[in-house]
């Protein structure tokens, strides 16, 4: 017999011995911190931060799920690893539920639009039985009583995620896998068991502009059980000013709900969910609700996607040196310094029929127009690193880079000690 662990767990292992249960928790906003249902997804956070989520499923009934979650993600600066903790516990019933793991992941640029990032967690899962929270028919049960007088059960809990981007389109898919998945009770000669299904997550978010403040953002996430049980659940959001959302959400058995919430700065974020069933059941079940925090722990890494916007709002203008400059190679830049207002340096344009001079090059950036090239040279100067550009007429693209070696090996010492400080760097040999 298969299971929705939100079921009150006295209510249904009454019924047989051999149970298929559903390891996993529902988060209403899940949209905040994608890395809980996909850790691949830490390296999209350029900044650390730690969340901490706090459910409770359907409030009018006796023993519904409470979920708290906490979830610490910390991105290397200038590096493509990120690393992070997990830490989740679900009351349902006279059942506890523990999960907790650490996870890595690394991610694989392929141009400056879209990457690859892949992660692997190990940690552990602990399920325990109160006897005091039990809610049964008879006092007798052989199958309740070999759970509550049975110790805690600890096992090893296995992950792997990946999470592709491109743009503002996201993709991820992530599945668990418990070492030994059966668990077996016992109390004399009474006895339970059954299985937890391996768990798998397929995430999806897009960002599109609305307006020159506004910005919409749908998600959706559909959870796997053994591939052969599933809950989908999709969220419609609009941002204002990055300062402020509210969303609409739904799911697969027909509950509907909104969200709201702020960016406080700092990192800090605070978000409310609530989720209610429709029809009879909801009189019966009664409403979902859910509390989001989100908490700065400073800088690691670059700066967000609005860098520029950012950056240029913490440096004053007035700090910078009000000249007009034409570069036209790297060394221009080198020599012309730094602190000097953007708006005063003129990129000069690549003669498409000049010969780029072969060796290899650290590249930070590619694209096939030159305007963007420039535009993003402006970006790192901003973060104070200098860069220039050349034109590979093979693919017809432009590549932004910070250095160039004659010899690979140089190219490899300087990318593997120095510290770039950039998201994303690779060597291109130029013959």
């Amino acid at each position: 017999m298969k299971i929705k662990q939100y079921i009150s767990a006295a209510a249904v292992l009454v019924f047989a011995t051999q149970i298929q249960a559903q390891m996993s928790s529902r988060i209403d906003q899940f949209f905040l911190d994608p890395t809980i249902i996909n850790p691949a997804a830490m390296n999209l956070q350029k900044t650390a931060s730690a969340s901490i989520f706090f459910n409770r499923v359907y409030s009018k009934v006796q023993g519904a799920p409470e979920n708290m979650l906490a979830n610490i993600v910390l991105p290397l600066p200038g590096q493509h690893t990120s690393f992070g903790v997990y830490y989740l516990r679900e009351n349902a019933g006279f059942s506890s539920l523990q999960n907790a793991y650490a996870s890595y992941a690394y991610a694989i640029p392929f141009n400056e639009d879209s990457k690859l990032s892949l992660g692997v967690s190990v940690g552990f899962m602990n399920q325990s039985f109160d006897p005091n929270k039990a809610i049964y028919i008879s006092g007798n049960d052989p199958v309740i009583r070999a759970l509550m007088f049975s110790p805690a059960v600890t096992r090893a809990d296995l992950r792997a995620s990946a999470c592709f981007t491109h743009k503002s389109l996201m993709i991820g898919f992530s599945s668990s896998r418990l070492a030994k998945p059966r668990f077996d009770y016992s109390y004399f000669n009474y006895s339970a068991g059954y299985n937890l299904q391996n768990v798998s997550n397929i995430l999806l978010g897009y960002s599109f502009k609305a307006g020159e403040k506004i910005s919409i953002n749908p998600t959706a996430n559909v959870t796997l059980w053994d591939f052969k049980g599933y809950r989908g659940q999709v969220n419609i959001a609009a941002h204002y000013d990055n300062k402020f959302w509210i969303g609409v959400s739904g799911n697969d058995v027909s509950q509907f709900g909104g969200n709201v919430g702020a960016n406080l700065g700092g990192g800090t974020r605070f978000g409310y969910a609530f989720m209610y069933p429709t029809g009879k059941s909801r009189e019966v079940l009664g409403n979902g609700h859910e509390i989001f925090l989100t908490i700065g722990l400073g800088k690691s890494g670059t700066a967000p996607a609005d860098a520029e916007e950012q950056t240029e709002e913490a440096v004053s203008k007035n700090a910078r040196r009000k000249v007009q400059i034409t570069v036209k190679s790297l060394p221009d830049f080198v020599n012309a310094g730094l602190g000097i207002d953007t708006s005063g340096i003129t990129i000069a344009k690549l003669d498409s029929s000049e010969k780029v001079t072969p060796g290899f090059y650290i590249v930070t950036g590619v694209t096939s127009q030159e305007a963007k090239a420039d535009k993003m040279i402006k970006d790192i100067y901003m973060q104070d690193k200098i860069s220039y550009k050349f034109l590979d007429r093979k693919n017809n693209s432009y590549y932004v880079f910070v250095k160039y070696f004659k010899t690979r090996n140089e190219a490899d010492r300087f990318l593997l000690s120095s510290e770039i400080g950039l998201t994303q760097s690779w060597v291109r040999e130029i013959k």
